[in-house]
C-alpha cells in the first residue's frame, strides 16, 4: 500500500511541476520555433537579392493573428509556434498548389531563374543556420561561458555550472573549482582530463581540485554518454570558457562551428548502429527547457547545437528538405524538363508519410525515455521492503 501511494504521490508532484516548469517548456518552443524562422529567413534574404516575388512570411502556422505588408510581402505571426514559412512565387512544391502564385511564370518568379541562383536560395537556409551558430559561439566565447562537447578540449578544467543530481553534484564539485589531477596523475586541459577518465567509466576515481587556492580531493563515479560508436566519460557538469578578445572569440567561434558540424557528422554516419541516439521534437524541446535553467548562456549554446543539426539534417537530398529540393532542380537542369508533377507529388507523399512514422516512432521512444528517467529517479526514492514494514 506504501509504494502505491508513494507512486501515486511522486505522479503528482511530477505533473505539478510540469505545470511549474510550463513557462521554460513555452521559451524551448519559441526558441525552435524562431530558429526555424531564422532558416526561413535565409531563403527569404536571397529571394530579394535575386528579386523573387516573396507573396507571404509567417512566423508560424495556421490562423493568422496579426499581418503587416511590408513592401510586396505580407509578414504575419500565426497561432501555432512551431516554425514558420517564406511563400516563394514560381516553387511548385507540395502544398502550393493551391495558392495563388505557386505556378508563376513571370520574371520574379522561382522558376525562371538561372540555376545557381536556385541553389543559393534553396540552401540560403541552411547557411543562416550555420551564420546563426557562429554568431552564438562567437558571443559566447567572447563573454565568457558555459560550454560542452570538444569545444572546450583545450582549455584548463574549470567547473561552470553543475547538474543536478549528476556525478559532480553528488561528489561535491562547486562552481569555479580547477581539476588538476585524476588519481595524482595532473591534467593538462579537459581533453587530457577525458582521456584519463575514459577507462573508469562507471568506476570511482579520485579528483584532486583546486578550490580558492586551496587543494581537495573528491571521489567521484564516472558516467559515460555515447558519442556515434564512441563512449565517452560524462560527470555532469559544463566547464568555464574565460572571456576572449574580439578577434580570438571570432576565431573560436568558426573552429566550434566547425566541431559541432563534424560532430554531427559523425552521429549520422553511425546511426544505423546506435537508433537509441535518435531524438524528436519532444526531446528536443525538453533538453532546450532544461538549458534555461542554467542560464541564459547554456540556453544560446542549445540554441547554437540545435542549429547546427537542422543544417545539417536540410542538407539530406530529401524532398521534404532542402537537398531533396536542389535535387530536383539539379535534374532539371541535367535532362532540361523538370520531373512530371504526378511523379513530384508521389514522391513528396510518400517521404511525408515515411518521415511522419518515423516522427511517431521517436516520439514514442521520447516517452519511454523520458518515463524511465522519472521511474527510475522516484522509485529510487521509495522505501524498501523492510522500511515499509516500520
Amino acid at each position: 500500500m506504501n509504494l502505491i501511494l508513494s507512486l501515486f504521490t511522486n505522479l503528482g508532484s511530477n505533473l505539478l511541476s510540469i505545470l511549474y516548469n510550463l513557462p521554460m517548456i513555452f521559451l524551448g518552443i519559441i526558441g525552435l520555433c524562431l530558429l526555424v524562422v531564422f532558416h526561413e529567413f535565409g531563403h527569404f534574404i536571397f529571394c530579394k537579392i535575386f528579386n523573387v516575388y516573396t507573396p507571404s512570411f509567417s512566423i508560424g502556422f495556421g490562423p493568422r493573428l496579426f499581418e503587416k505588408k511590408i513592401g510586396d510581402t505580407v509578414f504575419a505571426i500565426s497561432a501555432i509556434p512551431l516554425g514558420g514559412y517564406v511563400e516563394i512565387a514560381g516553387a511548385q512544391e507540395v502544398g502550393q498548389g493551391d495558392q495563388t502564385h505557386a505556378h508563376d511564370k513571370n520574371s520574379r518568379a522561382f522558376s525562371q531563374k538561372p540555376y545557381w541562383q536556385k541553389m543559393l536560395i534553396i540552401f540560403g537556409g541552411v547557411l543562416f543556420n550555420f551564420i546563426f551558430t557562429y554568431l552564438a559561439l562567437s558571443l559566447l566565447f567572447y563573454l565568457g561561458s558555459p560550454c560542452i562537447s570538444s569545444l572546450c578540449n583545450k582549455y584548463p578544467a574549470i567547473v561552470s555550472i553543475i547538474g543536478k543530481n549528476s556525478p559532480a553534484e553528488k561528489a561535491g564539485l562547486k562552481s569555479n573549482d580547477k581539476i588538476i589531477a585524476v588519481n595524482n596523475i595532473k591534467i593538462d586541459n579537459i581533453k587530457h582530463l577525458n582521456k584519463l577518465l575514459t577507462p573508469y567509466i562507471d568506476k570511482t576515481v579520485t579528483l584532486k581540485v583546486n578550490r580558492d587556492g586551496k587543494e581537495e580531493n573528491l571521489d567521484i563515479k564516472i558516467a559515460s554518454h555515447k558519442v556515434g560508436n564512441e563512449l565517452r566519460p560524462e560527470i555532469g557538469a559544463y566547464w568555464l570558457v574565460k572571456p576572449m578578445t574580439l578577434k580570438n572569440a571570432l576565431i573560436a567561434g568558426f573552429k566550434g562551428t566547425m566541431d559541432m558540424i563534424s560532430e554531427m557528422l559523425k552521429s549520422l554516419k553511425n546511426l544505423s548502429s546506435n537508433r537509441e541516439q535518435l531524438g524528436g521534437p519532444l526531446l528536443v524541446i525538453t533538453q532546450l527547457s532544461q538549458s534555461i535553467g542554467l542560464g541564459w548562456k547554456v540556453f544560446i549554446f542549445m540554441l547554437a547545437f540545435i542549429s547546427i543539426n537542422l543544417a545539417v539534417l536540410n542538407i539530406i537530398p530529401l524532398p521534404i528538405f532542402d537537398g531533396g529540393q536542389a535535387l530536383f532542380y539539379t535534374i532539371e537542369a541535367i535532362t532540361g524538363k523538370p520531373l512530371s508533377d504526378r511523379l513530384r507529388y508521389n514522391i513528396h507523399y510518400f517521404t511525408w508519410i515515411a518521415v511522419i512514422l518515423l516522427v511517431i516512432y521517436i516520439t514514442y521512444k521520447d516517452i519511454l525515455k523520458l518515463g524511465n528517467r522519472f521511474f527510475k529517479t522516484k522509485t529510487e526514492q521509495l522505501p524498501t521492503n523492510a522500511e515499509s514494514k516500520k
